[in-house]
């Protein structure tokens, strides 16, 4: 098993972007924090990313929208680091949807690390394909 890497490493270091296994319990400060349970299902998910990032009127809440939205954020400044409380729960009740937008925010991930824009996305619970993040 691999050793868990220091956050430190993470934030505010726009070429480790990507999606990390976060801590059960632990807390991430300046994170926009989202609950689980709220994202199970695509227009759930959609309808608090949204209103999480604020994201413009123009919003028309499809996968399209959403991934130009995530690599847009010219109305949001500095970092992005989103915290996603009982992960496990999207992944159990609306894999579908789940899988799609964790590929989105991968995406959006790797355009930022090419742009020099931190953009992290941390998951409790589950997720064991992402690599540990030591809080």
């Amino acid at each position: 098993m691999s050793q868990p890497i220091p956050l430190a490493k993470i934030l505010g270091h726009p070429e480790a972007n990507g999606l990390y296994r976060f801590p059960i319990g632990a807390v991430l400060p300046g994170a926009i924090r989202l609950a689980g349970q709220d994202l199970a299902g695509k227009s759930a998910l959609l309808k608090t990313l949204a209103k999480a990032l604020a994201f413009p009127d123009w919003f028309g809440r499809n996968w399209d929208a959403l991934a130009d939205c995530l690599t847009d954020l010219s109305w949001h400044e500095g970092a992005v680091a989103l915290l996603i409380d009982d992960a496990a729960v999207p992944e159990t009740e609306a894999p579908d949807d789940w899988g799609a937008l964790l590929a989105i925010l991968a995406d959006a991930a790797h355009y930022w690390r090419s742009e020099g824009r931190p953009f992290a996305v941390f998951l409790q619970g589950g997720h064991a394909a992402y690599p540990r993040v030591a809080a």
